[in-house]
């Protein structure tokens, strides 16, 4: 898993939060059907142990760096041969799960803003949040020599 930490669920289960079975988890449950749950303090106190900077994103860079991941994931694909090619890759992600088809699909989109500028973007987003952003290798080395997907 990568973008999170799995210890808080280590915490949680110490702590004797284990949901519906102790009643307590991230909800408090309620004694009766018709009371609805509340968030438990106590397992919020855990999870802000965990919380390593405080993300003040703007629409667009929060836009950015879903797509980035998505895009990069993608590359990662082809490259495992998960997907046949880059038109099967943007054929299934407009049809199959509601990419932007104005983009044409994640490897189009990577070719028209550029596979170095791509890599680039991936390479400031790693630096500056974490490892889920490095570049496929795939990417890298399409970004050494200009040369695009398709």
């Amino acid at each position: 898993m990568q973008g999170g930490n799995p210890a808080i669920f280590q915490d949680m289960i110490n702590a004797g939060f284990l949901g519906k079975k102790t009643g307590k988890g991230f909800y408090i449950q309620p004694t009766n059907k018709k009371s609805k749950k509340t968030i438990n303090p106590e397992a919020v106190a855990i999870v802000h142990k965990y919380q390593t900077r405080d993300l003040k994103l703007s629409d667009e860079d929060a836009t950015n760096r879903l797509i980035s991941r998505f895009v990069n994931e993608a590359i990662l694909c082809v490259q495992d041969e998960i997907i046949a090619s880059p038109t099967e890759g943007d054929i299934g992600a407009v049809f199959g799960i509601g990419f932007p088809p104005f983009l044409g699909g994640p490897f189009r989109y990577v070719d028209r803003i550029g596979t170095a500028k791509f890599n680039d973007q991936l390479l400031r987003y790693a630096d500056k949040y974490g490892d889920q952003f490095t570049p496929a290798p795939l990417l890298q080395d399409l970004a050494k020599t200009n040369k695009t997907f398709h």
